[in-house]
C-alpha cells in the first residue's frame, strides 16, 4: 500500500520528467500556494537556496501556478517584458481546475501581449491540497470552520438548503476534494452522514450538500476524461468517500489524548506547519551548559515515525529498545570490527560517525520531548483529570461501572487554581457533550466554582452552534451495547495506569468499521447513489446493521506498523476516503492508521484542518463573531512590476518562486524569488 504523500511527489516529478527541452536546463516556476503543496509533498525543496529572480532566456521553464488572475497576470508579463521574455517557452500546469472568467482572462492578456507564442502547453493537474503524512491530507483552511457553522449560518434553525456563504465555502471544498480523489486515481461511491433531526438543535446538513457538490465535480471530470479512473493492478472495486463534519463527533477534541503525536501537539503546543510539526525545547549539552534547538517532525524522521501514535507510557521504552538496535546494526560500519566494551566505547564511535550522530541527535531530541510531556502529565494532574474525562466519554469506568456523581468529582478540579482555565473549560464541554440530561442547577454551579474568563464562557456557549444542547445532550444516536462487565485485578505497574486514559475511541473509526463489516446504519451513512450491482450482492450478505457506537470502551494498541522497511503489497479491498468538515483530531489521524492495519487497506483521512483541543477552544469561542475575510490564495500583483525585487514579507508562503532544474534529473539546487 502506498501514502497519498508519495502519491503526490510522483506526480510532480513526472510533471518535471516530462518536459524534455532542447537544453539540458529547465526551470520550475511556482507560485506561494501551489510552492506550499510542492514543500508539502517533495521535501528537496525545504533546502533550496532563495534569491531574486532572473532572467534564463536561453531556458524553458516549467510553471507550477494557482489558476487565479494574479498567477496568470504574473505568467504573461514573464513572456510581455520590454527586454525579452524570461525564458525560452513555459510549459504551464494548473494546480486546478481553470475557472472559465480566468480562463478568458488569461487568453485575452496573452494575446494582447502577443505572448501566446511562448505558452509550449497548459495542463490541470489536480493537486489542490497539502498532504501531511502517509495516510493524511489538508486543504489547509482554518477559517472554514468559522464559516460552516459560525453564528451567521445558524438562524433559522434547522434547513433544507444551506445559504450562498455556505454554498461558496463547500463549493471549494468539493474542487480540492476533486483533486485529492483524480491524484489517488478513485471515483469513489460517496457516503456521508446524515444526522437525526432533534428540535433545538441546528442541522445545517453540510455532508449531504458536500456529497452533491463532490459528485457533481467528479461527474464532470469522467465526463471529459472518459478513461478515468484508471485501472488498478491487481483490480479493486470502487473506493468509497466518507464524507463527515465536525459535529460527528462534539468529544473528541476536548480530550486529552496520550500518545506521542498528539500530546506534543496538545501539552506541548507544537507548531503545525506544512514540512511538520515543529517543536522547540532547552537541552543540556555534554558539557553541561544549555542550548536551544528546534525540530521539525516529519516522515524523513524515521524514530519519530515509529513512535508519534504510541501510548506515551511505551514510548521511552520503544525509543531506548530502538536505540539499541541500531547501534547493535551498525557497529561493523566503521571499519572496526572490534566489539564495544564500554559506554566510553560506544561514546567515541557515535562521536566518530556521522550517520550515528545524526541517529544520535534524534533519539536524544526525541528523548527530550517525551520527558517534556511527561512532565506535563505530573505537573498538570493529568492523571486524575484524564481519568474523569474517559469515564465521561465512554460512560463507564475502567473496571465497567456507570460514573456516578461526577458533578462531585469536577467540583474540586475546578475549585484547584493551579487547573488552567482551558482544562476547566475542556472538562465542562465534556460533562454537557456526555450528559444525557444536563441539569442547568448543576451546570451554573460548575460555571461558579470554574471562575472562567468571558473567552472560555462564550466557547461553552457556542457548543450549542455544533448541535451539542446544553439543556439536553443531542450528541448519541444509537443504544449503549451492553457488555459484560470485567473485574481488573489491582494494576500495580503504573505505567498500566495511562492505558485507562485512553479507553475512547473516536466516532470516526466507528464509523469506517461499520462501513468495512457492513453494519453501519444506512438510514444515517446513506450513500449518496444506489450501489452498482456487483456490489449490491456483497453487501446483501451482511444482513445485520446498528449504529455505530459513539459511546466505546476500549481500544487497541496491540498491534504496530512494521514502519518504513515493510514491504508494499497490494490491499485486501478498495481504498477509503475520509473527509471531516471543520477540522480533525490527532486521535482521528490515529485511527486512519489502526484502520488501514486493521482491515489491510489504503484509509486516507483529511479536513480543512488539523486541530489541537486548545486551538478548537478559541476557535468555538469566536464562532458568535464575523466570520472572518477569505485571505487572498497568492499576493495580490501590479502589472509589469517585474523589473523590481518585491520586498521580503513576514510570511514566505507570500513569495514566488522559480527552481532550476537539469532535465535529466531533479537535481537543481538553486531557488530564485519571484
Amino acid at each position: 500500500m502506498i501514502g497519498v504523500d508519495e502519491i503526490l511527489k510522483r506526480r510532480f516529478l513526472e510533471l518535471i520528467k516530462s518536459v524534455q527541452p532542447a537544453g539540458r536546463w529547465k526551470l520550475v516556476v511556482v507560485d506561494s500556494l501551489s510552492l506550499k503543496i510542492l514543500n508539502s509533498a517533495c521535501k528537496m525543496y525545504d533546502i533550496l537556496e532563495e534569491n531574486s529572480r532572473t532572467p534564463y532566456p536561453s531556458v524553458e521553464a516549467v510553471y507550477i501556478l494557482t489558476p487565479c488572475i494574479e498567477s496568470c497576470s504574473r505568467l504573461v508579463d514573464d513572456f510581455s517584458r520590454k527586454d525579452g521574455p524570461m525564458y525560452a517557452a513555459a510549459h504551464v500546469h494548473f494546480i486546478n481546475a481553470l475557472d472559465n472568467v480566468v480562463f478568458d482572462d488569461f487568453t485575452r492578456k496573452l494575446n494582447a501581449a502577443n505572448a501566446a507564442k511562448h505558452i509550449q502547453g497548459l495542463k490541470e493537474m489536480y493537486v489542490d491540497f497539502l498532504v501531511r503524512e502517509p495516510n493524511v491530507y489538508s486543504l489547509d483552511d482554518e477559517r472554514k470552520f468559522s464559516a460552516l457553522f459560525g453564528s451567521d449560518n445558524s438562524k433559522g434553525g434547522n434547513r433544507s438548503s444551506t445559504s450562498s456563504s455556505i454554498d461558496g465555502e463547500l463549493d471549494d471544498m468539493a474542487k480540492q476534494i476533486l483533486c485529492l480523489c483524480v491524484t489517488l486515481g478513485e471515483n469513489p461511491q460517496i457516503r456521508y452522514h446524515r444526522p437525526l433531526d432533534v428540535q433545538g438543535t441546528i442541522n445545517r446538513n453540510i455532508p449531504w450538500h458536500l456529497a452533491k457538490l463532490v459528485q457533481a465535480e467528479l461527474d464532470n471530470f469522467c465526463k471529459v476524461n472518459p478513461e478515468f479512473p484508471p485501472p488498478r493492478d491487481p483490480p479493486l472495486p470502487q473506493g468509497t468517500l466518507i464524507l463527515l463534519d465536525r459535529t460527528i463527533d462534539p468529544i473528541a477534541p476536548f480530550l486529552h489524548e496520550f500518545t506521542y503525536q498528539a500530546m506534543l501537539a496538545d501539552l506541548l503546543a507544537a507548531e503545525e506547519t506544512p514540512a511538520g510539526l515543529k517543536y522547540s525545547y532547552e537541552y543540556t549539552q555534554e558539557d553541561g551548559t544549555s542550548k536551544d534547538h528546534e525540530i521539525t517532525l516529519n516522515e524523513q524522521d524515521t524514530v519519530y515515525t515509529s513512535i508519534r501514535h504510541m501510548h506515551i507510557a511505551s514510548t521511552t521504552e520503544q525509543l531506548i529498545d530502538d536505540f539499541n538496535k541500531f547501534v547493535a546494526e551498525n557497529k561493523g560500519s566503521s571499519g572496526n570490527e572490534s566489539s564495544v566494551r564500554s559506554l566510553n566505547d560506544m561514546k567515541q564511535m557515535i562521536a566518530n560517525l556521522p550517520q550515528f550522530q545524526e541517529m544520535k541527535n534524534k533519539f536524544s531530541a526525541h528523548m527530550t520531548i517525551a520527558n517534556d510531556c511527561m512532565s506535563e502529565f505530573t505537573k498538570q494532574n493529568l492523571e486524575t483529570i484524564g481519568l474523569l474525562e474517559q469515564n465521561m466519554a465512554c460512560g463507564e469506568t475502567p473496571d465497567g461501572h456507570t460514573p456516578k456523581h461526577l458533578v462531585d468529582e469536577l467540583v474540586p478540579i475546578l475549585d484547584d487554581p493551579y487547573t488552567s482555565q482551558m482544562i476547566k473549560t475542556r472538562l465542562i464541554m465534556l460533562w454537557i457533550a456526555t450528559s444525557d440530561k444536563v441539569d442547568s442547577e448543576e451546570l451554573q454551579l460548575l460555571m461558579a466554582h470554574a471562575r472562567l474568563d468571558q473567552e472560555y464562557k462564550d466557547a461553552i456557549d457556542n457548543l450549542s452552534l455544533l448541535g451539542v444542547q446544553l439543556s439536553k445532550s443531542a450528541n448519541r444516536t444509537g443504544q449503549k451495547s451492553k457488555k459484560e462487565k470485567k473485574k481488573r485485578e489491582s494494576v500495580t505497574n503504573p505505567n498500566d495506569v495511562p492505558f485507562d486514559l485512553s479507553r475512547y475511541v473516536p466516532v470516526v473509526k466507528r464509523v469506517v468499521e461499520g462501513h468495512v463489516k457492513g453494519t453501519i446504519d444506512q438510514s444515517l451513512f446513506p450513500l449518496l447513489r444506489v450501489a452498482a450491482p456487483e456490489n449490491q450482492k456483497a453487501d446483501a450478505s451482511h444482513s445485520r446493521q446498528q449504529v455505530p457506537q459513539l459511546r466505546v470502551y476500549k481500544t487497541q494498541w496491540h498491534k504496530k506498523s512494521s514502519g518504513n522497511n515493510a514491504a508494499l503489497k497490494p490491499p485486501s479491498g478498495p481504498p477509503i476516503i475520509i473527509f471531516i468538515a471543520g477540522g480533525m483530531t490527532y486521535s482521528e489521524v490515529r485511527s486512519a492508521y489502526e484502520l488501514a492495519e486493521l482491515f489491510d487497506r489504503e484509509v486516507y483521512i483529511g479536513s480543512t484542518h488539523i486541530i489541537a483541543p486548545e486551538k478548537f477552544v478559541h476557535s468555538l469561542s469566536n464562532l458568535d463573531k464575523p466570520i472572518p475575510p477569505a485571505k487572498s490564495v497568492v499576493p495580490r500583483y501590479a502589472p509589469n512590476s517585474l523589473n523590481v525585487t518585491p520586498p521580503r514579507t513576514s510570511s514566505s508562503s507570500t513569495s514566488h518562486s522559480s527552481t532550476s532544474i537539469p532535465s535529466s534529473s531533479s537535481r537543481g539546487k538553486l531557488l530564485k524569488k519571484w
